[in-house]
């Protein structure tokens, strides 16, 4: 049996790995280097996520006093983690010599467990035998291929156990829509809630399996023969790619990150109006190079305008805010109305609306990246997208990655707005009236700079509008 120094309470994951042979691929290294406490790598197949969860374990299992469990979705899921760590250190490490060494491993008897000398355990868990998943608390687990677990069962009985000692937990997985394990993704990428870490690991990132990368001919088969819906999620490893997205373009990793406001650049907020669905209020600014800065959003049903506008009026601001102007629904004449006169300037213009297609391709242009420069002396271009979104804009950046149309019914030729979703887009709907104003419309300036908003409010309050467009335009 090889020496394992047990003294120090860290053991060197480089120093541990050299003694086992492994030698991780570039993206695995990051994973390595984490110290977060909940990780959160959503990997596509053939990336090498098992072999990377299991043995970023291993080195706590050489310290004293540790209680790990690997719960999985069943035993047969749970035993993949399992079976690294024992090639690894009960054959490879040769601790299954040491009689101090207590050790079974029968899957079908759900009976898979090591227990060193140094009183550290590790054991695998079925999430289908709930019963089992009560106990005293816990150093660290692995939720094997999370996706498939319910949240009750991270929520109800794991979390609990990981908060007498602070224990950590890595959710290495495939993604399988959006459920529990995208909004816990989420929180890894969030950098205000930093005990967690996320990454999205394609297949192609594994050198070993696909030495050309993306362009791997492997790879390239892949994408022609698999449908679309199952390149994406099973290699591609996106949680939301389904056929009929309508901003296949928004990624979170390129356009989600933290957005601040910044008192120098126009502020605009767009309104998409409702009460049983949510009322949704997008701020966002244009800098000078007309890229868009969504910060903030105001989404909820239940309220009449007047709640909203007093809301908004009265939450905390930051330093320099100011409103250069709103944008509305013009199929709503009476709601621009009382936010012209409670609120801020408000233009509704009805072709930001009708012209739905132009509002959503406009959108899309918006969300392609654009070479800004270059990143060495090779040549290699650098690319950003033209609009970002911040972290905190939950609403809007769900409906982004779910907004879709559905297959055509019939022959009958039929409008592309009726086949997109009727539900859940009012962020979008909002985000697109403010878009097609500014950029299509070329509704830009402050109200007051065009008519005396003193004079206006003397007004009845359905005498300021001709048609349902506003009487400046």
């Amino acid at each position: 049996m090889k020496e394992i120094d047990l003294t120090r309470k860290v053991v060197s994951k480089e120093k541990y790995f050299a003694l086992i042979g492994y030698k991780p691929h570039e993206k695995q290294v990051l994973y390595h280097q984490s110290k977060s406490r909940f990780k959160i790598p959503v990997c596509g197949r053939r990336f090498g996520k098992t072999f990377m969860v299991a043995k970023d374990t291993e080195p706590m299992l050489m310290v004293p006093n540790r209680r790990i469990w690997i719960v999985g979705p069943t035993y047969d899921l749970g035993e993949k983690e399992f079976r690294v760590i024992w090639d690894d250190m009960i054959l490879k490490l040769g601790l299954g010599k040491d009689k101090g060494v207590k050790k079974s491993y029968n899957k079908r008897a759900g009976d898979m467990k090591i227990e060193f000398p140094w009183k550290t355990t590790i054991e695998v868990r079925s999430a289908d035998r709930p019963e089992t998943l009560v106990g005293d608390g816990l150093d660290y687990v692995i939720m094997s291929e999370a996706a498939k677990h319910s949240k009750e069962t991270w929520d109800r009985f794991i979390r609990p156990a990981l908060a007498d000692k602070r224990g950590g937990a890595t959710f290495g997985t495939t993604p399988e829509g959006q459920n529990w394990i995208y909004d816990l993704w989420q929180y890894g990428r969030n950098p205000t809630f930093p005990e967690y870490e996320s990454w999205r690991f394609p297949s192609w990132e594994n050198p070993e399996v696909y030495p050309l990368g993306r362009t791997d001919p492997e790879i390239q088969q892949l994408e022609r023969t698999m449908p679309t819906e199952y390149f994406e999620q099973e290699i591609a490893a996106d949680f939301t790619s389904f056929m009929g997205k309508i901003y296949s373009e928004f990624d979170e990793q390129i356009h989600v990150r933290s957005v601040k406001y910044n008192p120098a650049w126009k502020n605009y907020i767009a309104f998409d109006f409702g009460f049983v669905n949510p009322l949704a209020a997008i701020e966002f600014q244009v800098d000078p190079w007309d890229r868009i800065h969504v910060w903030r959003e105001h989404y909820k049903p239940g309220w009449i305008l007047e709640d909203h506008l007093r809301f908004m009026k009265n939450r905390e601001q930051p330093s320099g805010y100011k409103i250069d102007l709103t944008f509305g629904d013009a199929a709503d004449p009476e709601a621009v109305t009382t936010i012209c006169y409670k609120f801020a300037p408000c233009v509704a213009k009805p072709e930001s609306k009708t012209n739905w297609r132009e509002g959503i391709d406009l959108v899309k242009s918006f969300l392609k990246t654009r070479t800004v420069g270059e990143a060495d002396e090779f040549g290699t271009p650098v690319d950003e997208p033209w609009m970002y979104v911040d972290h905190s804009c939950i609403n809007t950046i769900r409906e982004f990655n779910n907004y879709r149309s559905d297959e055509p019914k019939g022959s009958r030729p039929r409008n592309p707005r009726e086949d997109a979703q009727k539900y859940d887009d009012h962020a979008l709907d909002a985000l697109r009236y403010g878009i097609m104003h500014i950029f299509k419309l070329g509704v830009t300036m402050k109200l007051s700079d065009i008519v005396d908003i003193k004079a206006m409010s003397q007004l009845p309050e359905t005498g300021y509008f001709v048609s349902g467009r506003m009487r400046f335009s």
